[in-house]
């Protein structure tokens, strides 16, 4: 089975994914609420069914790939599997959306699964220390918040490619990311770089790594990311 191969367009940021630390409370792929949110655990383990759970402390976070799954096998199709979204997002706010996505024909062709989350600011206190290091150079964020997964919606799902596939994104894998927090951040110019990134808390590590491509413009509070997690089949 092929995972998780890097792809040309995050292939800046996930060099940079060695983040400077902090401290907090929760696990790495099972980000959850205070009081008990689940998602798909670590790497993304799960059989044909969907993926493991878990739950976290407020404010945890997956590290770079780690809200995924994969399940089953025998699939006949190339993909890349990924994470994007959009939000309004200031110092004090942030109210977006992310989706989990498959690409087909290894990322060159159709999409053919789209899940859609609400991916909206709560009321807790994200983990400090926000930054992206490159080497021993590091770039604080701009902003940090803690988001929180809700009201998934099916906005493709072409011959079943979502549950069937590495992915395993069936109706009960879908709705364990309900629940789910990230603290997340974004850092414009990692180590001074042109490119900006997502960076998201792993309590497992203990640090700040980044989570894909992202730019944000101040002026109107628009705030874009794009992480591909690599090769996945269905």
């Amino acid at each position: 089975m092929r995972r998780h191969v890097v792809l040309i367009g995050v292939s800046l940021f996930l060099s940079a994914a060695a983040g400077c630390g902090g401290n907090g409370s929760g696990t790495p792929g099972s980000a959850g609420s205070s009081g008990g949110g689940t998602a798909g655990s670590g790497g993304g383990t799960a059989g044909s069914g969907g993926g493991t759970a878990g739950t976290t402390g407020s404010g945890g976070a997956t590290g770079g790939g780690g809200r995924g799954g994969t399940g089953g096998s025998g699939f006949t199709n190339v993909g890349v599997c990924g994470w994007r979204g959009k939000a309004t997002a200031s110092t004090t706010a942030f109210d977006g959306y992310e989706e989990r996505f498959i690409w087909g024909d290894e990322g060159t062709g159709d999409l053919v699964c789209i899940v859609r989350y609400d991916f909206k600011k709560v009321s807790t206190a994200p983990q400090a220390g926000c930054t992206a290091c490159e080497g021993t150079i590091c770039t604080p964020c701009e902003w940090t918040h803690v988001v929180e997964y809700s009201n998934p919606t099916v906005m493709l799902d072409t011959n079943g490619a979502c549950a069937n596939s590495e992915l395993a994104f069936t109706a009960a894998k879908i709705q364990s990311y309900v629940g789910m927090r990230l603290s997340i951040g974004f850092v414009r110019e990692v180590a001074g770089a042109h490119g900006s990134a997502m960076v998201t808390y792993d309590t497992a590590m203990q640090k700040w790594g980044v989570f894909g491509n992202a730019t944000f413009d101040p002026a109107n509070g628009m705030f874009n990311h794009d992480y591909r997690d690599g090769i996945c089949l269905y």
